[in-house]
C-alpha cells in the first residue's frame, strides 16, 4: 500500500487491484505482553507522541476532519485510553483485536453512515499492524 500513496488521503479508496494485505508481514501474537512496549508494530511512545500532537493541534484552534476524528479514537483506544470505535473492546489490544478492529471499521466504511471516521480508524489500525508504513496523522500548525 505504501507503493501506492494516491489512496492514502481522507476519505479515499483504494484501488480494486490493491492487495487487501501486503506479503511478508509475520502475523501478530494474539497476546499483548505484560507490561507492553509496543502495540502491533509500533511503539507505545511514538503513538502517545502523535496523540499528543493531535490534542496540542486542537489546543491551536485545529479543526477536526471526520477522517482525523477516527484516527485519533484508534491511537487513543490502541493506547488503552478509550473503547474501540467499532468492536467496542476495551484496553490495549492484542494482534486479534487490532485484527478484528480492522475488519470492522472496514465494514462500517463499506456500509456505515460514518464512512470518513471508518476510513480513518482503519488506516491508523492498519498503521500500528504494520500493514502500512504511511502513517495518517500529518499537522505541522
Amino acid at each position: 500500500m505504501a507503493e501506492n500513496p494516491m489512496w492514502n488521503r481522507p476519505g479515499a479508496m483504494p484501488p480494486a487491484e490493491a492487495p487487501v494485505t501486503q506479503q511478508g508481514v509475520p502475523p501478530l501474537p494474539d497476546t499483548a505482553p505484560a507490561e507492553a512496549t509496543t502495540v502491533g508494530r509500533r511503539t507505545i511512545a511514538e503513538i502517545t507522541a502523535l496523540v499528543e500532537n493531535i490534542q496540542y493541534a486542537l489546543s491551536q484552534g485545529y479543526e477536526m476532519p471526520e477522517f482525523h476524528e477516527g484516527v485519533r479514537d484508534a491511537y487513543r483506544w490502541v493506547l488503552g485510553q478509550s473503547a474501540a470505535s467499532y468492536t467496542g473492546r476495551m484496553g490495549i489490544p492484542d494482534g486479534a483485536q487490532l485484527r478484528a478492529e480492522d475488519d470492522a471499521a472496514d465494514e462500517a466504511l463499506r456500509t456505515g453512515p460514518r464512512r470518513k471516521h471508518a476510513n480513518g480508524v482503519q488506516h491508523a489500525v492498519m498503521w500500528v499492524r504494520g500493514l502500512t508504513d504511511d502513517q495518517p496523522w500529518f499537522w505541522h500548525g
